[in-house]
Protein backbone atom coordinates (compact mmCIF):
# COMPACT_ATOMS: atom_id res chain seq x y z
CA UNK A 1 0.00 0.00 0.00
CA UNK A 2 1.05 3.70 -1.01
CA UNK A 3 -0.10 6.53 -0.81
CA UNK A 4 -2.52 7.82 -4.04
CA UNK A 5 0.26 10.92 -4.23
CA UNK A 6 3.36 9.16 -4.58
CA UNK A 7 1.92 7.59 -7.96
CA UNK A 8 2.49 11.03 -9.42
CA UNK A 9 5.26 12.37 -11.79
CA UNK A 10 6.91 15.30 -9.87
CA UNK A 11 6.18 17.46 -12.03
CA UNK A 12 2.55 16.80 -12.39
CA UNK A 13 3.09 17.53 -7.88
CA UNK A 14 4.51 20.45 -8.85
CA UNK A 15 1.64 21.42 -11.51
CA UNK A 16 -1.13 20.84 -9.04
CA UNK A 17 0.85 23.22 -6.20
CA UNK A 18 0.66 26.96 -6.70
CA UNK A 19 1.92 29.78 -4.38
CA UNK A 20 -0.21 31.81 -5.43
CA UNK A 21 -4.15 31.73 -3.85
CA UNK A 22 -5.70 30.54 -7.14
CA UNK A 23 -6.77 27.41 -8.88
CA UNK A 24 -4.06 25.46 -10.28
CA UNK A 25 -4.13 26.05 -14.25
CA UNK A 26 -4.01 21.65 -13.97
CA UNK A 27 -7.25 21.19 -12.27
CA UNK A 28 -10.36 22.37 -14.52
CA UNK A 29 -13.65 22.87 -12.53
CA UNK A 30 -17.44 22.38 -13.90
CA UNK A 31 -16.07 22.86 -17.16
CA UNK A 32 -19.07 20.22 -18.81
CA UNK A 33 -21.06 19.38 -16.15
CA UNK A 34 -25.50 20.90 -16.92
CA UNK A 35 -25.11 24.19 -14.67
CA UNK A 36 -28.28 22.71 -12.87
CA UNK A 37 -26.48 19.79 -11.55
CA UNK A 38 -23.79 21.83 -10.01
CA UNK A 39 -26.34 24.13 -8.46
CA UNK A 40 -28.03 21.80 -6.29
CA UNK A 41 -24.98 21.80 -4.35
CA UNK A 42 -25.83 22.80 -0.41
CA UNK A 43 -23.16 25.64 -0.29
CA UNK A 44 -24.49 27.00 -4.24
CA UNK A 45 -28.08 26.93 -2.89
CA UNK A 46 -27.05 28.70 0.06
CA UNK A 47 -25.50 30.78 -1.91
CA UNK A 48 -27.68 31.88 -4.21
CA UNK A 49 -30.16 32.16 -1.15
CA UNK A 50 -27.82 34.63 0.41
CA UNK A 51 -27.90 36.62 -2.74
CA UNK A 52 -31.58 36.63 -3.44
CA UNK A 53 -32.39 37.35 -0.03
CA UNK A 54 -29.74 40.49 -0.05
CA UNK A 55 -31.29 41.94 -3.37
CA UNK A 56 -34.77 41.76 -2.41
CA UNK A 57 -34.48 43.14 1.13
CA UNK A 58 -32.36 45.89 -0.05
CA UNK A 59 -28.76 44.24 2.30
CA UNK A 60 -28.79 41.84 4.46
CA UNK A 61 -28.13 43.28 8.25
CA UNK A 62 -25.16 43.06 9.70
CA UNK A 63 -23.94 42.83 13.78
CA UNK A 64 -21.00 45.01 14.63
CA UNK A 65 -18.91 41.60 13.82
CA UNK A 66 -19.79 41.46 10.05
CA UNK A 67 -22.21 38.46 10.60
CA UNK A 68 -25.35 37.64 9.99
CA UNK A 69 -28.23 38.85 12.23
CA UNK A 70 -30.43 36.33 14.05
CA UNK A 71 -33.09 37.09 12.42
CA UNK A 72 -31.40 36.15 8.40
CA UNK A 73 -29.18 33.39 9.90
CA UNK A 74 -32.40 31.00 10.91
CA UNK A 75 -34.45 32.12 7.44
CA UNK A 76 -31.01 30.42 5.96
CA UNK A 77 -31.11 27.92 8.21
CA UNK A 78 -34.59 26.56 8.01
CA UNK A 79 -34.18 26.72 4.02
CA UNK A 80 -31.14 24.45 3.24
CA UNK A 81 -29.78 21.22 4.57
CA UNK A 82 -26.48 20.02 4.88
CA UNK A 83 -25.01 16.63 4.50
CA UNK A 84 -22.74 15.49 7.61
CA UNK A 85 -24.47 18.35 9.78
CA UNK A 86 -26.95 17.82 12.83
CA UNK A 87 -29.51 20.19 12.66
CA UNK A 88 -31.72 19.11 15.64
CA UNK A 89 -28.46 19.22 18.03
CA UNK A 90 -27.58 22.62 16.70
CA UNK A 91 -31.02 23.74 17.88
CA UNK A 92 -31.17 21.66 21.37
CA UNK A 93 -28.38 24.18 22.41
CA UNK A 94 -29.34 26.91 21.06
CA UNK A 95 -32.53 28.98 22.02
CA UNK A 96 -31.63 31.62 19.23
CA UNK A 97 -28.92 31.16 16.51
CA UNK A 98 -25.82 33.27 15.33
CA UNK A 99 -24.34 32.52 12.52
CA UNK A 100 -21.34 31.40 14.36
CA UNK A 101 -23.66 29.01 15.76
CA UNK A 102 -24.16 27.34 12.38
CA UNK A 103 -21.23 26.86 10.69
CA UNK A 104 -22.11 25.93 7.01
CA UNK A 105 -23.70 29.23 7.02
CA UNK A 106 -21.03 31.14 8.42
CA UNK A 107 -18.64 29.71 6.46
CA UNK A 108 -20.77 30.50 2.94
CA UNK A 109 -21.02 33.75 4.12
CA UNK A 110 -17.74 34.50 4.47
CA UNK A 111 -16.60 32.24 1.16
CA UNK A 112 -19.03 34.28 -1.30
CA UNK A 113 -18.00 37.78 0.26
CA UNK A 114 -14.35 36.92 -0.20
CA UNK A 115 -15.24 35.32 -3.39
CA UNK A 116 -16.87 38.92 -4.00
CA UNK A 117 -20.50 37.81 -4.43
CA UNK A 118 -21.71 40.04 -1.49
CA UNK A 119 -20.27 42.82 0.04
CA UNK A 120 -20.72 44.70 3.60
CA UNK A 121 -21.54 48.46 2.91
CA UNK A 122 -23.17 50.69 5.50
CA UNK A 123 -23.87 47.77 8.14
CA UNK A 124 -25.85 45.83 5.43
CA UNK A 125 -24.38 42.89 3.41
CA UNK A 126 -25.69 43.39 0.09
CA UNK A 127 -25.30 41.28 -3.24
CA UNK A 128 -22.21 42.41 -6.16
CA UNK A 129 -22.78 42.75 -9.37
CA UNK A 130 -21.02 39.83 -10.05
CA UNK A 131 -23.09 38.43 -7.46
CA UNK A 132 -26.77 39.19 -8.85
CA UNK A 133 -25.18 38.17 -12.78
CA UNK A 134 -24.69 34.65 -11.68
CA UNK A 135 -28.56 34.17 -9.89
CA UNK A 136 -29.76 32.64 -12.85
CA UNK A 137 -28.68 29.01 -13.14
CA UNK A 138 -26.84 29.44 -16.47
CA UNK A 139 -24.22 31.11 -14.06
CA UNK A 140 -24.10 28.62 -11.85
CA UNK A 141 -20.78 26.71 -13.37
CA UNK A 142 -19.30 29.89 -13.21
CA UNK A 143 -20.62 30.76 -9.31
CA UNK A 144 -19.35 27.24 -8.22
CA UNK A 145 -16.37 27.32 -9.80
CA UNK A 146 -15.83 30.80 -8.21
CA UNK A 147 -17.22 29.52 -4.30
CA UNK A 148 -14.78 26.20 -4.67
CA UNK A 149 -11.30 28.38 -5.69
CA UNK A 150 -11.62 30.95 -2.50
CA UNK A 151 -12.97 28.38 -0.28
CA UNK A 152 -9.78 25.95 -1.02
CA UNK A 153 -7.47 28.42 -1.92
CA UNK A 154 -8.19 32.05 -0.52
CA UNK A 155 -9.78 30.95 2.65
CA UNK A 156 -7.70 30.09 5.62
CA UNK A 157 -10.38 27.56 6.37
CA UNK A 158 -7.79 26.31 9.91
CA UNK A 159 -10.46 29.71 11.20
CA UNK A 160 -13.18 27.39 11.23
CA UNK A 161 -11.41 24.54 13.58
CA UNK A 162 -9.23 26.59 15.44
CA UNK A 163 -7.26 23.30 15.49
CA UNK A 164 -3.10 24.39 16.07
CA UNK A 165 -1.95 23.19 12.10
CA UNK A 166 -1.83 26.23 10.48
CA UNK A 167 -2.41 25.92 6.45
CA UNK A 168 -2.39 21.85 6.62
CA UNK A 169 -3.01 20.36 4.23
CA UNK A 170 -4.42 23.61 2.24
CA UNK A 171 -0.52 24.22 1.18
CA UNK A 172 -0.93 21.26 -0.51
CA UNK A 173 -4.51 21.22 -1.27
CA UNK A 174 -4.54 20.24 -5.47
CA UNK A 175 -2.34 16.80 -4.64
CA UNK A 176 -5.26 16.24 -1.77
CA UNK A 177 -7.87 16.66 -5.03
CA UNK A 178 -6.41 14.53 -7.00
CA UNK A 179 -5.54 11.55 -4.35
CA UNK A 180 -9.12 11.53 -3.62
CA UNK A 181 -9.82 10.97 -7.49
CA UNK A 182 -8.32 8.03 -7.49
CA UNK A 183 -8.37 6.58 -3.45
CA UNK A 184 -12.11 7.32 -2.68
CA UNK A 185 -13.88 5.16 -4.95
CA UNK A 186 -15.39 3.49 -2.16
CA UNK A 187 -16.06 3.56 1.69
CA UNK A 188 -13.46 5.18 3.71
CA UNK A 189 -12.31 6.36 6.97
CA UNK A 190 -10.70 10.09 7.44
CA UNK A 191 -8.21 8.64 9.26
CA UNK A 192 -7.28 6.28 6.04
CA UNK A 193 -8.21 8.94 3.65
CA UNK A 194 -6.12 11.48 5.37
CA UNK A 195 -2.95 8.74 5.47
CA UNK A 196 -3.34 8.21 1.64
CA UNK A 197 -4.10 11.76 0.09
CA UNK A 198 -2.23 13.94 1.96
CA UNK A 199 1.75 14.34 1.78
CA UNK A 200 3.77 14.39 5.41
CA UNK A 201 4.87 17.73 6.81
CA UNK A 202 8.27 16.44 8.10
CA UNK A 203 8.31 19.86 10.48
CA UNK A 204 5.22 19.25 12.60
CA UNK A 205 5.47 18.00 15.82
CA UNK A 206 4.32 14.64 16.95
CA UNK A 207 1.42 15.89 18.85
CA UNK A 208 0.20 18.07 16.31
CA UNK A 209 -0.01 14.70 13.83
CA UNK A 210 -2.84 14.00 16.47
CA UNK A 211 -5.16 16.70 15.19
CA UNK A 212 -4.70 15.72 11.04
CA UNK A 213 -7.83 13.23 11.37
CA UNK A 214 -10.12 15.50 12.27
CA UNK A 215 -8.71 18.47 10.28
CA UNK A 216 -9.05 16.61 7.30
CA UNK A 217 -13.09 16.06 8.00
CA UNK A 218 -13.16 19.83 8.96
CA UNK A 219 -10.86 21.65 6.25
CA UNK A 220 -11.12 18.61 3.10
CA UNK A 221 -14.31 15.93 3.75
CA UNK A 222 -16.96 18.01 4.74
CA UNK A 223 -16.27 21.00 3.18
CA UNK A 224 -16.64 18.64 -0.38
CA UNK A 225 -19.55 16.97 0.69
CA UNK A 226 -21.12 20.24 1.09
CA UNK A 227 -19.76 20.89 -2.40
CA UNK A 228 -22.11 18.15 -3.32
CA UNK A 229 -18.63 15.93 -4.03
CA UNK A 230 -18.09 14.05 -1.51
CA UNK A 231 -21.08 11.74 0.58
CA UNK A 232 -20.63 10.05 3.76
CA UNK A 233 -22.48 7.86 6.59
CA UNK A 234 -22.06 6.26 9.81
CA UNK A 235 -19.50 3.43 10.44
CA UNK A 236 -20.70 0.19 12.06
CA UNK A 237 -17.46 -0.03 13.39
CA UNK A 238 -17.66 0.70 17.27
CA UNK A 239 -15.50 3.45 18.84
CA UNK A 240 -14.43 4.39 22.16
CA UNK A 241 -16.76 5.43 24.62
CA UNK A 242 -18.20 9.37 24.14
CA UNK A 243 -15.89 9.41 21.19
CA UNK A 244 -19.04 9.68 18.62
CA UNK A 245 -20.31 7.68 15.38
CA UNK A 246 -17.26 6.93 13.16
CA UNK A 247 -17.72 8.24 9.44
CA UNK A 248 -16.78 6.70 5.85
CA UNK A 249 -16.84 9.05 2.93
CA UNK A 250 -16.62 8.36 -0.34
CA UNK A 251 -16.85 10.25 -4.16
CA UNK A 252 -19.86 10.85 -5.52
CA UNK A 253 -20.29 10.26 -9.01
CA UNK A 254 -20.40 14.51 -9.62
CA UNK A 255 -16.47 14.19 -8.50
CA UNK A 256 -15.05 13.13 -11.86
CA UNK A 257 -17.36 15.09 -13.59
CA UNK A 258 -16.98 18.28 -12.42
CA UNK A 259 -12.83 18.03 -11.04
CA UNK A 260 -10.92 16.95 -13.92
CA UNK A 261 -7.02 16.84 -13.73
CA UNK A 262 -4.09 17.69 -16.29
CA UNK A 263 -1.72 15.20 -14.74
CA UNK A 264 1.17 12.17 -15.72
CA UNK A 265 0.98 9.45 -13.24
CA UNK A 266 4.44 6.82 -13.01
CA UNK A 267 3.50 3.09 -13.37
CA UNK A 268 4.50 1.85 -9.98
CA UNK A 269 4.53 -1.34 -7.49
CA UNK A 270 2.03 -1.72 -5.01
CA UNK A 271 -1.68 -0.50 -4.60
CA UNK A 272 -3.15 3.23 -3.76
CA UNK A 273 -4.52 2.72 0.41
Amino acid sequence: MIPAWTLLERKSIAALLTPEPRLPSAIQVARTVPPAEVAAAPIIRATRALIEHAQTADGLTLTAGGALSRADTRALFDATDWPDYDRASVLAVNKVLNEGDVLPIHMTRMIAQDARLLRASKGRLVATKRGAGLLNVSGASELFRGMFETAFWRVNLAYFDRLPLEHWPQTHIGVVFWSLSVAAHDWKSAEDLRASCTMPHERMPGALRDFTPYAMVTRVLRPLSWFGLLESKRSMEQRQPFSGPKRLYRKTPLFDRVLAFDVEVRRLPGAVQ
